[in-house]
């Protein structure tokens, strides 16, 4: 049986709701009867994902503001993600179908998308995770490109706050020339763990490849902050400086990279 309010205006919930949250973008959510509504969130299980087209669809339902806490109508709405999306607790790689997300933003855009079940479900998921890992790991070395990023896939899948998968997988994918690709998983890498040298280090390589010698050197600055001793670092902004005709600057950090223990190639 249906309670009294089962039957309130959606229009009506969705501006109370609106209006209880200060600062917060306002998304738009086409009904089934052609009516737009605004809110401040929406939270629902993805049903579809063009990694193609950047897009996802999510299965919502309204939720009513009485304490009995009445249901609407479900409905499905298709968002659009962009480079300036922000996530939490994942990524877009691990958007996937079945998965439960919140998400705020502008119009059918999403601003940011927070994946609410993307954590690792147990203990079993999180040893499972470090298994593919080590054998994406063992693959990597033996060549094999391609079953080492299925394994780097499956080992995120089950524990997206890794940033150790997001290195490896990065690495392979600036092996096969993906650098894009690299730099979104060192970048995420980062995110996860701000003071990880390597994740700074490798980024670095990758504007290296791209010919931005001034934002290799800054990321191999702060690879070489976080970690003085790390002669590969040193190693690679002598490089990078090299390129840009800083010769003596190159010479002192192939000097440091040497007595480090790392040579110069």
């Amino acid at each position: 049986m249906k309670g009294p309010f089962a039957t309130l205006d959606l229009i009506t919930v969705a501006i109370l709701v609106a209006g209880s949250m200060t600062n917060a973008p306002a998304i738009i959510i086409r009904k089934l009867n052609g009516t737009t509504v605004e809110v401040g969130s929406v939270s629902g299980s993805v049903t579809r994902v063009d990694q193609g087209r950047h897009t996802f669809t999510i299965r919502w339902q309204g939720k009513g503001l009485t304490k009995m806490e009445y249901y609407y109508f479900s409905n499905e709405q298709t968002y659009r993600v962009t480079d300036s999306t922000v996530y939490k607790n994942g990524s877009w790689a691990n958007m996937t179908n079945g998965i439960v997300v919140r998400i705020t933003g502008h119009s059918n855009v999403a601003d940011t998308v927070e994946f609410t079940n993307a954590g690792l479900d147990s203990e079993a998921n999180e040893q499972n995770a470090r298994t593919y890992h080590d054998r994406g790991l063992a693959k990597q070395k033996k060549g094999d490109l391609n079953g080492a990023m299925a394994d780097y896939n499956q080992a995120l899948k089950l524990n997206p706050r890794d940033a150790g998968v997001y290195i490896d997988r990065g690495n392979v994918m600036s092996t096969k020339g993906d650098l894009d690709g690299a730099m979104a998983d060192y970048n995420q890498a980062i995110t996860l763990n701000p003071k990880l040298a390597v994740g700074y280090n490798n980024r670095g390589n990758v504007k290296f490849k791209k010919g931005d010698l001034g934002g290799a050197i800054a990321d191999y600055n702060q690879a070489i902050q976080l970690n003085p001793r790390y002669g590969l670092a040193y190693r690679n902004r002598g490089r990078a400086k090299r390129h840009k005709g800083d010769l003596d600057g190159a010479i002192a950090d192939f000097d440091r990279a040497i007595k480090l223990g790392v040579t110069t190639d």
